[in-house]
C-alpha cells in the first residue's frame, strides 16, 4: 500500500520549517545563586580607580582583575584603546647570532636531536629573556611609550611542546615568569612618567608548534602529534608561570586551531580553580590565513567564535597572516556578533618576496583609520611588521575616533552551535533536523562497518547524511563488541578532517561519560552532548553539566530523575523544571544551550495507559517552553512507532504526523533519518486522518487505537491483488518467419477474409512473432472487437 507521495529532502525540510512555534515564554530568568554567577568581564560595572590601580602598578603590584576590567571599561566608553606590536619583528631587526642567544647561561648547551645534530637556539625569541633581559624589556618601553595600553610578554613560544624543539623544557615555568616580570618593569617605569594612563601587561599563550585537528600524516587522517590532555597540561604550566610574574591579562594569540584554543582555555580555567585564585582577563585571537575567510583548520571566523564564546572573554579579535585591508571584512563580522570588546593587531600588509612587510607607519595607520571610521574598534595594535612607530601612527590619527559600543544582549537568547560553520538555532531558522545514521543505534549498516573497523565507508555513511541535508550530526559508538571510547575519539578525529562533515555541529552521544569527554577533546567546533539526567542524583548531574559547559558544549537533559523515566505530561514538567532551576541556579549554566528530551514513548502498543504518550509529549514540550525561558527540545522519532516495526510506510507517516504537531508547540530539533519522512500534506487522507487521531489521542468515538492497529494489520498484510491478464510471450523473428506463420494461420482458417500482408504487397508494421503466443487456445481466433491482437514495436510482440 502507498502511503504517501515521494518528496525530497529540500521539500520535506521547507515543510517543517514552514511551521512557526506559536508558544511564547511567558516567564522571567531563573537567576544563580549568590557566589555561582558567571561574570561577563566586559560588563563588570565599577569605577575607573586610575589613581590606585596606576600606584599599583608603579610600585610593581598587580592590579586585581576587577580593576583591570573597570579600568578598561570605563575607557572604552570614552575611547579607543591600544596593544603593541610586533615583538618577533623588533627583534628581527637586532639581528642577533647564536651566542646573542645563548648568552653566558647557555653558552655549553650542548643537546643534540634525534639525528644526533647539536640544537641551534637561534630563532628562539624567548630565550632572550634569559640572555638579552635589558632588550626585551626595552622593546617593551618602547611600545609602551608609543600609546600601548597593554604589551604582550616575550613568551609565544613559552610552552613544553614549542620549547622541545629546542631542548628547553626544563625552564619553561621560569621562562614565563621572568618573561612577566621583565614586561611588569616596562609597565611600572611608564606607568610612573604617565601616571594618568597605567599600562599593563598580557600574558601572551601561542598555539604551540601542534595541532589537534590536522593529522601530520598523509597516510593516518586520524593520527595526532599531541593529545588535548597534554596540551592542556603544557598550557597550564605556561599560564602558572606568567600568573607567577605578575601579568594582568592573558591573550591567547594566533589561533589557527580553535581545538588548541579550546584547550588553552580549559588550562586557564583550571589553573584558577585548582589554585583558587581569581581569574585574569582573557582576550582570544584568531588569525585568519587567507582570503577565504578561515583559520588553518577550516573554521570561519563565526564559527570560531561560536566555538570559544564559553570562555566569557574579555575580547576576542584576529591577528596576524593578512594586513589591515584583506582582514577588515572578517574583522567586521566578528565585530557584528560579539556581544563582548573586539581587537585587532593586522600584520604589516601581505609579506613580501623577501619575506618582509611593505606598509610603513603612514600607510599601515590610514588602513587602520578605516576600521575607526566605521566605529569598528575597541582595542587595535599591530603583529608582523609594525614596529613601535607603526603603533605611534595609529594612536595618533584614531584617537579621536568613535569607539565601538558594547551591544545590547537579547533578553532571550538563542542557541549558537558550529562546526567549521556557524549554526543558528533560531525560530526564525525553523525546525534542525539530526541525522541519525552515524550512531551504532540508529544505522545496522553504520554498526556492521565500525564492528569491522572499516573507518572510511563509515564516513561515507555520514557524507550521505550531509548530502540528505542534516543539520547535525549524531554519533554514537555504545556497542559490546568495541571500545566506545577509543571509536569514538579515532572517528572524530577522522570526520574532522572531512570538510563535507566537519561544516556541520555534532551530537556527541553516549551513555557513557568517559566516551563523551573523548569526543569533546576531539571536536574544535560547538558540540552538543546527548545527554546527561538526573538519575545518578544532583551531585553527579551537576558535575557533568559543569563539564559540558567547560568544554564549550550544549547539552540534552532527558526528563529522568531518580525514581525514573518520566512517563507522563506531569512527570515531564517536574522533572524538567526541576533540571532548569538546578542548571540556573547552581552553574549559571547558559540557558540557549539547555536541550530537554521529554521522552518520545511508544503508542498504539494496546495498553490504554500508553495511549495518551503522544499527546502528553507534545503538552509537556509547550509547558516546559513557556516556563523556562530559552530552552530547545529535542526527541527521538523512532520510540513514538516502535510497535510498528517493519512497516516502514505507516512509521514514516506517523512520524511526521508527530512533528506536524508538535514542531508548533516548540520541539525544534530531532534525530531523524533526513530525507526519510514525508510531507504531511502527501500523506493519504485517510492514513493521515487515523494517525492524527492515535496521535493525539482523540476520536468521536474513543475506538482511535483498535481502528489504527486494524488499518496497520492491512498495510502489513494487505488484500491480495486481482489475478492478472494472461500475458503473451514476446519472442524475436525475422520477416520471412512471420510471412511464413501468418501463411499457417491462413489456411488453418484463422485469417478469414485478411489480406495477406504478403500478397496484398503490404509490409509488416512491425516484427511479429514465431509460435502461438502463450496462453492462445486452439479454436478460439477472437480478435479482440475486431482490433489485431497484436501490438508491433520495434521488432517484439507486445501484450496489450
Amino acid at each position: 500500500m502507498k502511503l504517501f507521495k515521494s518528496s525530497t529532502p529540500e521539500q520535506q525540510l521547507a515543510s517543517l520549517r514552514s511551521q512557526k512555534c506559536e508558544v511564547k515564554c511567558e516567564a522571567e530568568h531563573i537567576q544563580p545563586l549568590p557566589g555561582n554567577a558567571r561574570v561577563d568581564p566586559c560588563r563588570v560595572q565599577g569605577p575607573a580607580e586610575t589613581q590606585k590601580v596606576a600606584q599599583k602598578i608603579i610600585e610593581g603590584k598587580t592590579p586585581t582583575p576587577t580593576e583591570v576590567v573597570n579600568y578598561f571599561n570605563n575607557e572604552l566608553k570614552k575611547r579607543i584603546c591600544f596593544l603593541d606590536g610586533g615583538m618577533g619583528t623588533r627583534i628581527q631587526a637586532e639581528q642577533l647570532e647564536e651566542a646573542d642567544y645563548r648568552g653566558d647561561r647557555f653558552k655549553d648547551f650542548a643537546e643534540k636531536d634525534a639525528n644526533g645534530i647539536p640544537v641551534s637556539l637561534k630563532g628562539n625569541n624567548d630565550l632572550l629573556i634569559f640572555s638579552k633581559p635589558d632588550m626585551i624589556k626595552d622593546i617593551h618601553k618602547e611600545y609602551f611609550m608609543a600609546g600601548s595600553d597593554i604589551c604582550e610578554t616575550n613568551t609565544f613560544n613559552g610552552t613544553t611542546v614549542s620549547q622541545g624543539e629546542y631542548k628547553m623544557q626544563a625552564v619553561v615555568h621560569e621562562m614565563n615568569k621572568t618573561g612577566a616580570e621583565l614586561a611588569k618593569k616596562a609597565a611600572a617605569e611608564v606607568t610612573k612618567q604617565e601616571p594618568h594612563k597605567p599600562r599593563f601587561v598580557a600574558g601572551a599563550v601561542g598555539p604551540t608548534s601542534r595541532t589537534l585537528s590536522v593529522s601530520p600524516s598523509v597516510e593516518d587522517p586520524s593520527f595526532r602529534n599531541v593529545t588535548w590532555d597534554e596540551l592542556v597540561t603544557t598550557y597550564k604550566e605556561q599560564v602558572s608561570g606568567l600568573v607567577d610574574g605578575g601579568v594582568d591579562l592573558l591573550m591567547i594569540e594566533t589561533v589557527f586551531d580553535t581545538q588548541n584554543c579550546k584547550a588553552a582555555i580549559y588550562a586557564v580555567d583550571e589553573y584558577f580553580r585548582e589554585t583558587k585564585k581569581e581569574k585574569l582577563p582573557v582576550m582570544l585571537s584568531a588569525t585568519i590565513v587567507d582570503n577565504s575567510g578561515r583559520t588553518l583548520s577550516g573554521q570561519t571566523i563565526e564559527a570560531f567564535y561560536v566555538s570559544v564564546k564559553h570562555a566569557n572573554p574579555f575580547t576576542v579579535g584576529i591577528n596576524c597572516a593578512l594586513g589591515a585591508a584583506q582582514m577588515k571584512g572578517f574583522y567586521k563580522k566578528l565585530a557584528d556578533m560579539n556581544s563582548g570588546w573586539c581587537h585587532v593587531y593586522p600584520n604589516a600588509g601581505l609579506p613580501n618576496a623577501m619575506g618582509g612587510y611593505d606598509e610603513d607607519p603612514e600607510i599601515f595607520s590610514t588602513n587602520i583609520l578605516d576600521y575607526a571610521k566605521d566605529g569598528i574598534l575597541n582595542f587595535v595594535g599591530g603583529c608582523c611588521g609594525t614596529f613601535p612607530s607603526h603603533i605611534a601612527a595609529v594612536c595618533k590619527k584614531v584617537q579621536d575616533c568613535p569607539v565601538r559600543k558594547l551591544p545590547e544582549l537579547p533578553k532571550y537568547p538563542s542557541m549558537m552551535l558550529s562546526g567549521l560553520e556557524p549554526c543558528h538555532v533560531t525560530e526564525e531558522a525553523g525546525f534542525q533536523w539530526v541525522g541519525e545514521r552515524c550512531n551504532l543505534m540508529g544505522s545496522a549498516k553504520f554498526k556492521k562497518l565500525v564492528d569491522a573497523y572499516k573507518w572510511d565507508e563509515a564516513l561515507e555513511v555520514c557524507v550521505a547524511q550531509c548530502e540528505k541535508k542534516s543539520d547535525i550530526l549524531d554519533f554514537n559508538f555504545d556497542s559490546d563488541l568495541i571500545d566506545g571510547q577509543s571509536a569514538m575519539g579515532k572517528f572524530m578525529k577522522l570526520c574532522v578532517t572531512e570538510p563535507t562533515i566537519a561544516k556541520l555541529p555534532f551530537m556527541i552521544d553516549s551513555s557513557k561519560w568517559p566516551v563523551v569527554e573523548e569526543g569533546l577533546k576531539c571536536v574544535q567546533g560547538k558540540c552538543i552532548v546527548n545527554s546527561i539526567s538526573l538519575k545518578p542524583g544532583e551531585e553527579e548531574f551537576l558535575k557533568h553539566a559543569d563539564a559540558c559547559m567547560r568544554y564549550g558544549a550544549a547539552v540534552v537533559i532527558m526528563a529522568f530523575d531518580e525514581k525514573g523515566q518520566a512517563a507522563t505530561f506531569e512527570d515531564k514538567i517536574r522533572i524538567c523544571q526541576r533540571s532548569y532551576k538546578l542548571l540556573r541556579e547552581k552553574l549559571d549554566f547558559p540557558p540557549e544551550d539547555i536541550i530537554f528530551d521529554c521522552n518520545v514513548l511508544t503508542i498504539a502498543t494496546g495498553l490504554p495507559e500508553h495511549n495518551s504518550y503522544g499527546i502528553d509529549f507534545i503538552n509537556a514540550v509547550a509547558e516546559i517552553k513557556r516556563t523556562c525561558p530559552c530552552v530547545s527540545f529535542s526527541g527521538g522519532l523512532s520510540n513514538l512507532s516502535f510497535s510498528f516495526r517493519g512497516l516502514n510506510s505507516l512509521r514514516d507517516a506517523m512520524h511526521s504526523v508527530f512533528l506536524h504537531h508538535a514542531v508548533p508547540k516548540g520541539l525544534n530539533m530531532s534525530i531523524v533519518n533526513p530525507g526519510g519522512l514525508p510531507r504531511y500534506e502527501d500523506i493519504d487522507p485517510k492514513t493521515r486522518k487515523l494517525t492524527e487521531e492515535v496521535i493525539l489521542n482523540k476520536s468521536e468515538d474513543g475506538n482511535h487505537v483498535e481502528r489504527f492497529l486494524d488499518y496497520a494489520e492491512q498495510v502489513k498484510n494487505p488484500p491480495a491483488a486481482a489475478p492478472a491478464a494472461p500475458t503473451l510471450k514476446i519472442q524475436k523473428s525475422t520477416p520471412e518467419q512471420q510471412v511464413e506463420f501468418l501463411r499457417s494461420l491462413k489456411e488453418r482458417g484463422f485469417l478469414r477474409g485478411r489480406a495477406h500482408p504478403a500478397t496484398a504487397g503490404l509490409r509488416p508494421a512491425g516484427p511479429l512473432p514465431c509460435g502461438r503466443p502463450r496462453g492462445h487456445q486452439e479454436g478460439c481466433p477472437e480478435d479482440h472487437r475486431g482490433q489485431d491482437p497484436h501490438t508491433h514495436r520495434g521488432g517484439e510482440l507486445l501484450q496489450q
